[in-house]
């Protein structure tokens, strides 16, 4: 029987195996235009593993599953050589089935602590069944004190999915399957944290085809009404600040679609996660409406450090004096103001291989540039590694890409800028 490889720790205390089951979620938030969502409030990310999931078991009958805090997925049992079997990986991930069915038979809407618990169950599964730590006979010699620092992922290795058994593939993907009905489930929200967790999930099993859809329902999924039976729902503004997905989620699903060389599905999160008028406007609030805020104060304010010069001379009329200094003050702050923005929106050192095509305004370059840099990091995973064979590319998959860009108004290898044809 094949087996697959686990981080032993059966000599961690009891304490040390609470701190490595939980995960730590990151308490964010969203605005919405209606009542609002169903969430729990959490204070630290501990209790969302403590959680009760209430199943329905017919009229009037509520069954209360209590969930122990020091577990996520219980531990599969070991071989000799710290090895866990396929029975039970298998045995762990109907454990997660388990949890999953609860969370969508609830009648009611699910809280966000349930929400996450259900995922994090999902994230430790997906780990147990690609990650390969460290051999047991380096851990063993420092005893208890490497089993505490194998808690940390950063040693594991990910295993190529390909070289997975047939077993083992067949229960990534049935886990697949499970987090995608999780996060499509109506009654539920997707909150900033589920999706980062969805996407983890996603990223460490190698599946990036649901990410476009995900990252669509993220935005205009309808919100379910507390206290409502049955549950009603309203439609939430997709274009809204709040509703754009944040550069590191996308940034990781674009990347596991790029590392499974799914070149269509790296354009469909590109267009749903860059190119949404969500996703501008937080650009906007996050980055410029600061100086925005800062250029319609400056006249006031200039004005107001004008008649204060105006006092402290005695050369000419007061009014004039005023007038002077003020224009004085307000074209020293437009032209700076001017380098500044002509020099940021025409910064092209970050360019590799996409760049703007020529007449499209500063202020769009600037608006869209995470948007050139996620095609100019498509571009370079599907094109040649060695820049002096640049722009030989060719087949249907690059002719389609070439053709996507143009319609960006981008260009891809531009002669003049290739290396050799200045």
């Amino acid at each position: 029987m094949s087996r697959r490889a686990l981080r032993p720790r059966a000599d961690v205390c009891q304490l040390c195996e609470s701190m490595g089951a939980r995960q730590p979620v990151r308490q964010t938030f969203r605005t919405k235009k209606s009542s609002p969502t169903p969430r729990a409030s959490l204070s630290s990310g501990t209790r969302l593993y403590s959680q009760k999931l209430r199943t329905s078991n017919g009229p009037g009958i509520t069954v209360v599953k209590t969930i122990p805090s020091n577990s996520i997925a219980r531990k599969p049992q070991r071989g000799n050589e710290g090895h866990a079997t396929e029975a039970a990986l298998e045995k762990a991930l109907e454990e997660v089935k388990t949890t999953a069915n609860a969370l969508r038979s609830l009648e009611k809407i699910p809280s966000e602590a349930d929400t996450n618990y259900a995922l994090g169950r999902c994230e430790v599964m997906a780990k147990l069944l690609v990650l390969e730590p460290p051999t047991p006979s380096s851990e063993s010699k420092n005893g208890a004190t490497s089993a505490l620092l194998s808690l940390d992922e950063s040693s594991a290795k990910k295993v190529p999915l390909h070289k997975l058994p047939p077993a083992i593939q067949r229960m990534v993907d049935q886990l697949s399957n499970l987090a995608y009905s999780i996060i499509k489930h109506p009654p539920i929200f997707i909150t900033p944290a589920a999706l980062e967790m969805y996407v983890e999930i996603q990223a460490t099993l190698g599946r990036s085809q649901t990410f476009p859809e995900v990252f669509h329902l993220y935005a205009s999924k309808p919100l379910p009404k507390e206290g409502t039976s049955p549950i009603q729902y309203t439609e939430q503004n997709p274009n809204k600040a709040a509703n754009a997905i944040t550069i590191p989620v996308a940034d990781r699903a674009l990347q596991t679609a790029i590392s499974a060389k799914h070149l269509v599905v790296a354009m469909d999160i590109i267009e749903a996660a860059y190119t949404t008028k969500a996703f501008q406007r937080a650009k906007f609030v996050r980055k410029g409406l600061l100086p925005a805020t800062g250029l319609a104060v400056a006249p006031v304010a200039a004005y107001t450090i004008a008649s204060q010069l105006a006092i402290l001379q005695t050369t000419m009329d007061s009014a004039m004096a005023t007038n002077v200094a003020f224009a004085g003050i307000l074209a020293y702050v437009g032209f700076t103001a001017t380098i500044g923005v002509v020099a940021v929106t025409t910064a092209n050192d970050q360019m590799d291989r996409v760049t703007w095509a020529p007449g499209v305004p500063l202020r769009e370059r600037w608006m869209r540039e995470e948007e050139r840099a996620a095609i100019d990091k498509v571009a370079g995973a599907w094109g040649f590694r060695e820049s002096w064979r640049r722009g030989e590319e060719e087949g249907e998959d690059w002719d389609a890409l070439r053709e996507w860009i143009g319609r960006k108004s981008m260009m891809l290898d531009r002669v003049e800028l290739m290396e050799g044809m200045e």
